[in-house]
């Protein structure tokens, strides 16, 4: 289950997220950061070997992942 620390999101509110602060602020781990970057279509941008994410292309995808996976059959 994904948890949301709602302190570490109010703290930094850079446009621009890292794998580190994601994966921080959702409790989530790197293989499962590096699924939704690549098997689930969260759109990122590498500088050299750095990964970041727009917080606003974050926070669109987040929401339809969301809604996909309450709507889902378990």
């Amino acid at each position: 289950m994904i948890s949301l620390n709602l302190d570490k999101i109010e703290e930094n509110q850079s446009p621009i997220l890292d794998r580190k602060l994601i994966m921080e602020t959702f409790g989530v781990s790197k293989s499962t950061l590096h699924r939704w970057l690549h098997n689930y279509g969260l759109k990122f941008y590498k500088v050299n070997r750095r990964v970041f994410v727009k917080r606003e292309d974050f926070d669109e995808w987040f929401e339809g992942y969301r809604k996909s996976y309450h709507t889902s059959p378990k």
